[in-house]
């Protein structure tokens, strides 16, 4: 069990850094659309973070769970619906927050 816990964990940095390097990316670009690699990385995250959370035990953080489940999801909803919209340029501040978002949640992940 600890192997598959911590493959999935690895995974699931594979996702965070699919999506902050997709939109580091396109930051540095200046062009504001939602790239293959946010997507692909948000999908990861959410995958291998509800089953991190599954397999978490009785001894896990609830709180800290449920803060990252929540802004994951957030996150997933700013990054699907736009690209659902063939990929149109999203307003400066809907990316920014992408990228702020994502960067939280690793600090929850980290600091809590």
């Amino acid at each position: 069990m600890d192997t598959l816990h911590l493959i999935l964990r690895y995974l699931h940095l594979i996702g965070f850094a699919a999506v902050v390097g997709g939109w580091l990316a396109a930051t540095l670009a200046k062009k504001y659309t939602i790239n293959t690699a946010m997507l692909l990385g948000i999908a990861t995250q959410l995958v291998t973070g509800i089953i991190l959370a599954g397999t978490a035990g009785a001894d896990a953080d609830h709180m800290k769970i449920g803060i990252k489940a929540g802004l994951a999801l957030v996150l997933a909803i700013m990054i699907v619906i736009p690209w659902w919209k063939k990929r149109d340029p999203v307003n400066t501040g809907h990316f920014t927050a992408i990228g702020v978002i994502s960067l939280i949640t690793a600090g929850v992940a980290v600091f809590v």
